[in-house]
């Protein structure tokens, strides 16, 4: 029987102009595998999305975290000029009591010379699947 969960999480930063990152991620708690759809959301109202991969991993120390690694799937024949060719990004999931710790790269266009965005200080919250979809 295959054990699969939902989490969709908000992604904010301190830094002023940086995008809202939306991650609806599915986990499969028998391999640990993560997929699922990254979206960033600016300040003008745009927004550009990718398909992600991943794997969810446990980090062992004194107080155990839990961690997600995601890699984007880009689109095979892009639907817009701006879409993005490249995403990382590596998250401490967020409990109970603290916020998770977030930072990512997306790149958009042009192979040869990319929109580049950049997100080292991002916090990540869990929020209700329906709160993801209504922005």
């Amino acid at each position: 029987m295959s054990q699969l969960f939902t989490a969709v999480y908000e992604v904010t930063s301190a830094t002023a102009g940086s995008p809202t990152l939306w991650l609806n991620l599915v986990v499969n708690a028998q391999n640990d595998s993560v997929i699922g759809h990254a979206r960033v959301a600016f300040e003008g109202g745009e927004t550009a999305g990718i398909s992600v991969r991943g794997h969810h991993t446990r980090i062992e120390g004194e107080h155990s975290l839990e961690a997600v690694v995601l890699a984007g799937l880009p689109a095979i024949f892009p639907s817009v000029e701006e879409a993005p060719s490249a995403f990382q990004l590596l998250m401490v999931l967020p409990t109970a009591s603290r916020s998770g710790q977030v930072c990512y790269k997306m790149s958009f266009g042009n192979p040869q010379q990319p929109r580049i965005v950049e997100v080292r200080d991002g916090s990540a919250h869990a929020v209700q699947p329906e709160l993801a979809t209504a922005t």
